[in-house]
């Protein structure tokens, strides 16, 4: 097991790799590739006790409100939930 330490200084287990199958790979417009993945979020900051991160190589966006079936989403939508929140 690993440990993390958030910018306030808490420790918490860094959780496991993610499998492939939990990744998703979603392009913008401009062509920019952004992988998503849910994740728990058990830091004493977090807003809710899971999160999309949708993440590029400039960027990465947390989403705390977002539906359950995310992944059926279409690219553009799903993109979209990461500008809102």
């Amino acid at each position: 097991m690993s440990w993390s330490v958030d910018a306030y200084g808490h420790v918490f287990p860094s959780q496991r790799e993610r499998a492939a199958d939990d990744l998703l790979l979603v392009v913008d417009p401009d062509g920019v590739e952004w992988s998503v993945r849910e994740m728990a979020t058990p830091q004493a900051w977090a807003r809710a006790p899971r999160c999309l991160v949708l993440s590029s190589r400039d960027c990465v966006r947390r989403v705390w409100s977002y539906p359950s079936e995310w992944r059926d989403l279409p690219s553009d939508a799903l993109l979209r939930l990461g500008r809102l929140d």
